[in-house]
């Protein structure tokens, strides 16, 4: 007997453990019954309103998927699909009135854009939803693979909302604040609607941001690893825009191992020997001629389409460089918020677009004067979360600048869209947030993050408006 009134302490404490668990569960699961059906009502409401092939690149990536069903990932054009196709794209009045596409030519008719440079999985994942369907007319094969968009959009916002209440789990009103931003965010809806190899990336890429939450608030743990490596992975298979997300999980792995603060000397050190490493192991210098070693030259051809050594001489035309880093920062910064469709759809007058850069640079200016804060008022890894945020956003603009290279030399190039960066839209809109509440005095603050849903949800019902009204 009294060695179970001994145990008996025990026996309470994880009772009391398992029933707080219990409750928490209960909370949570109330508030997704909730969440998870708005998201996508909101979402089916771009899905129905957006006439089809009016999405960014839409009617490439369903031919690629068709082009699977009717013969396999290396199979050649199929002629009837296509046709099939561009016929449905000038019925629904993709073209100009005085654009037809040749129907009766034996070639495929031109339409835009072929997307088989991509890696193939969500092609493949997307045909074998379209197989079955493959006799009904392709408007609705199409809105088929709307509809799975739709659903990724819904896991993507549960994703941001579940990431903020590991990462801030004593402020649950924000995890709503946060998910509520992302889902209203016009452009992003309006992708994620598509039918749309970014659709899988981005949702893939918010479930590796989840992972790299878990393990910085709990170390190694079969949930946190398995998210964050298989998020990374199934990005990077998807599209190679979601490389840069090796970043971030490399830097999560490091802070993981060591849940002690790491002096800034150990950085550079570190960072200093990875570059090293990575140079020695990617090049050799023969015959007074820098080359690419075998390994990367295979990657080169395969899978990441660019050359490398130019792509890296590139960079170094700074003078040359530098009116494209800033036209692609405008441009960019538009179409990352407001631009739908195929990116000719504003959602405001240009006044409007200077609205958000005043948003944004306010942000910017909250985090400066929140930063010194951090060190007394976070834990050792809600300050490591936000600089990994810090640092994936800015590995995403980067990128994004290095999809510039090689520049031609003479005459233009293209400029990369916001869209490459919403592999790290989680990060982003985390910063945003979390900026514009330093903005103002700490008693205010709590109440600041509702001007932002307002602003937002401002922009989102004259997105619908615009879509109604252009498309």
């Amino acid at each position: 007997m009294a060695r179970i009134e001994a145990m008996k302490p025990a026996f309470s404490a994880f009772a009391l453990q398992w029933r707080h668990l219990f409750a928490q569960y209960v909370a949570e699961w109330r508030i997704i019954r909730w969440l998870a059906p708005i998201v996508l009502i909101h979402s089916l409401v771009y899905v129905f309103l957006v006439p089809p092939w009016q999405h960014y690149d839409e009617p490439g990536h369903f031919l690629y998927a068709a082009y699977i069903v009717r013969g396999g990932i290396a199979a050649p054009d199929n002629v009837a699909i296509a046709r099939e196709v561009a016929d449905s794209m000038y019925r629904h009045h993709f073209w100009p009135p005085d654009v037809r596409p040749d129907l009766l030519s034996p070639r495929p008719p031109a339409i835009p854009t072929d997307q088989r440079h991509h890696p193939p999985l969500y092609y493949v994942l997307m045909a074998g939803i379209l197989g079955p369907l493959r006799y009904l007319p392709v408007e609705l094969q199409l809105y088929a693979g709307r509809l799975v968009s739709a659903g990724l959009m819904m896991l993507t916002v549960l994703a941001v909302w579940r990431t903020v209440r590991i990462m801030a789990p004593d402020e649950p009103h924000m995890a709503i604040v946060l998910a509520a931003l992302v889902a209203m965010t016009p452009a992003f809806v309006d992708l994620m609607s598509a039918f749309n190899s970014d659709v899988l990336m981005n949702w893939a890429a918010a479930v590796a941001f989840l992972g790299f939450a878990l393990l910085l608030r709990n170390g190694w743990q079969p949930t946190g690893i398995t998210l964050a490596v298989l998020g990374t992975l199934v990005a990077i298979l998807t599209k190679r825009t979601a490389v840069p997300l090796i970043g971030p999980l490399v830097v999560v792995l490091v802070w993981t191992a060591y849940r002690r603060p790491i002096r800034w000397w150990w950085y550079g050190l570190s960072g200093l020997a990875i570059i090293t490493l990575a140079v020695l192991s990617s090049f050799s210098f023969t015959g007074g001629e820098l080359r690419v070693q075998p390994w990367l030259a295979t990657l080169e051809r395969d899978y990441l389409r660019v050359p490398i050594i130019p792509w890296l001489e590139s960079w170094l035309n700074w003078e040359r460089a530098w009116p494209w880093y800033l036209r692609t920062l405008e441009v960019a910064h538009s179409h990352f918020w407001m631009r739908l469709a195929w990116g000719h759809v504003a959602v405001l007058p240009p006044v409007g677009d200077w609205l958000v850069v005043g948003v944004s640079i306010a942000a910017i200016l909250g985090l400066f004067r929140g930063i010194r804060s951090w060190s007394t008022t976070l834990t050792l890894d809600q300050q490591r979360w936000i600089w990994l945020c810090l640092l994936a956003v800015g590995i995403a603009w980067l990128a994004l600048f290095g999809r510039l290279h090689p520049l031609p030399e003479t005459g233009n190039t293209y400029i990369p869209r916001g869209r490459y960066l919403y592999w790290a839209l989680l990060p982003t809109m985390w910063l945003l947030l979390v900026g514009w509440q330093h903005l103002w005095p700490e008693r205010w603050r709590p109440l600041t993050c509702y001007i932002l849903i307002g602003l937002f949800a401002a922009f989102d019902m004259i997105a619908i408006v615009t879509i109604v009204r252009q498309l």
